[in-house]
């Protein structure tokens, strides 16, 4: 009997599922049930991961190339940077001591500023950019979306157990991250869950912002981003970036990977859930990668 083609309806029918489900997943999370990072990274797998064998839902759907993802740490990993980074999380301190915790949106969306006290605009890239992007690192040790979202999936339980642990899985230990207080006490919590966390807020923080239409561009802007690549193997890269002000600051070093230009998008009148609603949500700037 032959395979029928899912239509668009029901291809967009499944990915209104895939984003319920991680709705949901979050809230369980965010209860207290931090287990839901395990299912959380198989529907981000779902959505996203994409190889030979592996047609990602937002493939199927012609999106890939369309859809730009929220970077949420807003700045980027630097390799000049010799202390530990965990780019997605921010450290929270309470009556049990500190926690490490996924940084959320309402608390940082529209909401940072730079030194002059003007907000600084959100960075929103093109999937697989920023699917392969640092948010972790330990001496020279690099973790990316990619490497956390897969790992949890394919080999920590999230659709299934690999029997030798992988090195990732120390990342799910806060003192690897190299914080502690006076007392020499480490942070609560798992990093590496928390991270997943804050990728599936990136990601339904995306759906939203990809759906509102109302949007003013900037023209003709010089300003180019230039990603550079960690690594040496081209299937699992790690990325960062940095704005250049001009095609002369280019790196002069064989991490150069892609140079992209990139435009100012307003935003008027959005009714965004993660905004805060006592706040005024008029001209929101946000940075397209192209």
């Amino acid at each position: 009997m032959s395979k029928q083609k899912l239509s668009i309806q029901e291809k967009n029918n499944k990915l209104d599922v895939q984003l319920d489900l991680l709705r949901h997943y979050a809230k369980m999370f965010d209860s207290g049930v931090t287990d839901m990072a395990l299912p959380m990274a198989t529907q981000v797998r779902v959505l996203i991961h994409q190889t030979y064998n592996s047609n990602s839902l937002l493939n199927q759907l012609d999106l890939i190339n369309k859809f730009k993802a929220w970077h949420s740490p807003n700045s980027s990993f630097s390799p000049n940077n010799l202390l530990p980074s965990w780019d997605l999380l921010m450290m929270s301190i309470g009556a049990e001591g500190a926690s490490y915790m996924p940084l959320g949106s309402k608390e940082v969306f529209n909401n940072r500023r730079d030194s002059s006290d003007k907000i600084l605009s959100e960075v929103f890239c093109p999937v697989e950019l920023w699917w392969q992007q640092i948010v972790f690192a330990q001496q020279s040790e690099y973790i990316s979306r990619r490497d956390i979202v897969l790992f949890i999936a394919n080999k920590d339980g999230g659709s299934h157990v690999d029997e030798k642990k992988d090195p990732i899985d120390d990342f799910k230990k806060s003192q690897l991250l190299g914080f502690y207080d006076q007392n020499g006490n480490y942070p609560n919590g798992n990093p590496l869950y928390s991270a997943m966390r804050q990728i599936v807020e990136e990601l339904l923080v995306s759906f939203e912002v990809f759906k509102t239409h109302n949007t003013l561009t900037t023209p003709g802007f010089k300003q180019k981003i230039e990603f550079l690549d960690l690594s040496e193997n081209e299937n699992k890269r790690h990325l960062y970036f940095n704005f250049l002000r001009d095609i002369s600051d280019k790196s002069k070093d064989q991490n150069s990977f892609q140079i992209k230009e990139f435009t100012f998008k307003y935003y008027g009148n959005s009714n965004w859930s993660f905004l805060e609603k006592s706040k005024p949500s008029k001209d929101i700037p946000i940075i397209e990668v192209k």
